[in-house]
């Protein structure tokens, strides 16, 4: 796996570096060797807390954790916990549906335990939208009166459906498919 490690309003120190390829190695024997696995890794500082978010990609997934506390070092151990996390739930429900697509091809997921495989939460409820044509503007306006934190519109100039979205740094942003 390729690193790269950086930080915002901090300088990451050799200790900080070392200490985080160690904690990696814990699930980079999840991930076939021979293909271009690249993991980011970022530390940032808040006005009371530190920040650790790890950015794995695969050739077919992308894994991503953002975990906050009260230094850089909790912080490491509590993202490395939750990438184990979403790993186990993508077995689980990769052994549930029984396909195997493109989804984990570049995971062994056969060497996460049973024992280790999280709970499947299951989908409660299932929405059937008409995409009404407007600007992003106007998206943004119905999302906000909604109080959520996407919205799916079909964009009035492009024709293409879109999903507007709140980032976790509290702007926004698009994501137009293409079909």
């Amino acid at each position: 796996m390729k690193y790269t490690i950086v930080g915002h309003g901090i300088e990451v120190t050799p200790a900080m570096k070392k200490q985080a390829i160690k904690k990696l190695a814990r699930i980079e024997k999840y991930f076939d060797e021979e293909n271009d696995n690249k993991c980011n890794i970022t530390f940032s500082v808040g006005h009371h807390d530190q920040t650790v978010e790890i950015g794995i990609t695969t050739k077919t997934d992308n894994l991503r954790a953002k975990v906050k506390a009260v230094d850089a070092y909790s912080a490491l151990d509590l993202v490395i916990d939750k990438l184990e996390g979403q790993m186990r739930k993508m077995k689980t429900r990769l052994m549930k549906s029984h396909k195997r697509n493109s989804v984990g091809e570049d995971m062994r997921l056969d060497l996460i335990s049973d024992a280790e495989v999280a709970p499947l939460e299951q989908i409660v409820k299932r929405k059937i939208l008409q995409l009404i044509p407007m600007d992003a503007e106007e998206a943004l306006a119905r999302m906000e009166a909604l109080d959520h934190d996407f919205f799916i519109y079909l964009d009035s100039t492009t024709g293409r459906k879109c999903v507007l979205y709140r980032r976790t740094a509290g702007n926004y942003g698009v994501i137009e498919i293409e079909e």
